[in-house]
């Protein structure tokens, strides 16, 4: 086995018990995980195709029938600017000052060539103009940045040219902009859900992470927004930072629970660089802490394996009694709807298509995917050569739809049923998939899920390590 894989999993807080999972992963069966979770690449929302070099114009008539046949679709922008770049930030960025007059000609090249290349996608997909909306996000970056003035054009174009009749809007901002006028002004825009990144409650993480923000402003966002009647608040916090011990996320999880957060997504730390696996937005930089590598920076440390998996079971324990998990990593109070947009493209019973309009996004279908360049440059170049902005497009051969639904299903944390999977696929049982069904009979082996009847149900151990479940165990026989 992996010796420092191994020395991280025994990094363990003698003050909390051993994590479940330690037994599983330490085992010399089990090293395909334990190197997966060490290196720990994200990608367990992301279903890539296996068809390479598909032509652009066979994506956009899946995109268009696939489009056609949903009941509903994700829409979203990515508005790149931001006001500085996070230690672990992988993303594609424009960091430059909100305040400084330069920067008003950015915002509006921003909105210009967003605009330009919604256009141009309403154009290549003639369905997409009256595909009803189940959700639309603005994403980031730091959204919450854009002026009012190019806010007001760039919903004034979203808003005329897509059907947003049974659309909710969202909307991801930061605490230190999220200001209350500028939450007043998303609700009159119609935005009824609000998200931001506090990482952390605790200042001192807040600051070696590299956000300039404070705990106090990421409280008062919140109340600020249910005070304007924004109830409706969702709140990024990571676990396995820079000097972040077991504790500080048990303080995390207290202050979770005395501000009655309707959502919060708890996520572990990643530090495998998005690029290399080109999994959803990413940029083509390294963060700053992977540039220097998971070691003693100014004095702090990164937590090891054993304790990030501590870390874990104290999230499920606070969040038990009165949140739900759905999909990994994302948690809603018990009297709260799931995150709207993840259910869409993600629920077994619908994995509607995704359009992403902006630097790095990714759009897909059942049968297909592209990804946007990343480089803002490159991405303005294509654009102004009145060509949309797509690094590459892959193709999914049906063997492989089926294996993305199913691992789609498995992400969610709801037990799979056959019976919605056969009503998907035309009669065919998950069973009937040679690569679904020697997988299973591996993790049913491996205690990872349980198969009743028509029911696989991932089991604790295997909800803890769902993404490694995904990104390693289904593979095809000719690999």
């Amino acid at each position: 086995m992996n010796s420092e894989a191994l020395n991280s999993l025994n990094d363990i807080d003698p003050n909390y018990p051993v994590p479940r999972v330690y037994d599983f992963l330490s085992r010399p069966e089990s090293s395909a995980f334990l190197d997966y979770v060490f290196k720990d690449p994200f990608g367990c929302h992301v279903f890539p195709g296996d068809i390479s070099d598909y032509p652009l114009a066979s994506f956009f008539e899946d995109m268009d029938r696939d489009i056609k046949q949903a009941k509903q679709i994700h829409l979203w922008a990515y508005i790149p600017t931001c006001r500085y770049r996070c230690h672990f930030c992988q993303y594609p960025t424009v960091i430059l000052n909100p305040q400084a007059a330069s920067s008003q000609e950015v915002f509006r090249d921003l909105v210009d060539y967003n605009i330009k290349e919604a256009t141009m996608w309403l154009q290549k997909v003639p369905s997409l103009a009256q595909a009803e909306v189940g959700e639309f996000n603005i994403f980031g970056g730091t959204p919450s940045l854009l002026p009012e003035p190019e806010l007001r054009r760039l919903m004034d174009f979203y808003l005329s040219h897509f059907n947003f009749s049974a659309a909710t809007m969202r909307f991801e901002g930061e605490p230190g902009t999220l200001t209350k006028e500028y939450l007043r002004l998303l609700k009159e825009q119609g935005f009824t859900k609000i998200s931001f990144g506090a990482q952390s409650f605790d200042d001192r993480i807040i600051s070696a992470c590299g956000r300039m923000h404070s705990a106090e402003e990421c409280v008062e966002t919140i109340y600020n927004a249910r005070e304007l009647g924004l109830d409706w608040v969702s709140v990024d916090l990571i676990y396995g930072m820079l000097g972040q011990s077991v504790d500080d996320v048990k303080y995390d999880m207290e202050k979770t629970l005395e501000l009655e957060l309707s959502h919060v997504v708890c996520t572990k730390l990643h530090m495998e660089e998005f690029m290399k696996t080109r999994t959803g937005v990413s940029g083509e930089r390294q963060s700053l802490w992977q540039k220097k590598g998971l070691i003693n920076i100014n004095n702090m440390t990164f937590p090891g394996l054993g304790k990030q998996y501590q870390m874990r079971e104290l999230v499920e324990q606070y969040l038990s009694s009165g949140y739900r998990e759905h999909p990994t990593m994302y948690f809603h109070q018990n009297h709260q709807q799931p995150e709207k947009w993840k259910g869409i493209i993600t629920d077994l019973d619908k994995q509607y298509p995704e359009v992403s309009i902006g630097l790095g996004g990714s759009s897909k279908c059942t049968r297909a995917e592209a990804i946007n360049i990343t480089g803002y440059k490159k991405y303005k170049e294509a654009l102004d050569e009145d060509r949309l902005p797509i690094e590459g497009s892959r193709g999914v051969s049906p063997l492989q739809r089926e294996v993305n639904a199913f691992k789609m299903a498995l992400s969610t944390l709801i037990p799979v049923d056959d019976n919605v999977f056969r009503q998907r696929f035309e009669g065919r049982s998950f069973f009937d998939n040679p690569i679904i069904s020697r997988t299973l009979k591996t993790l049913v082996d491996k205690a990872l899920v349980t198969a009743d009847g028509d029911v696989v149900t991932l089991t604790p151990n295997g909800m803890t390590l769902v993404e490694a479940v995904i990104n390693t165990q289904f593979v095809t026989p000719e690999a």
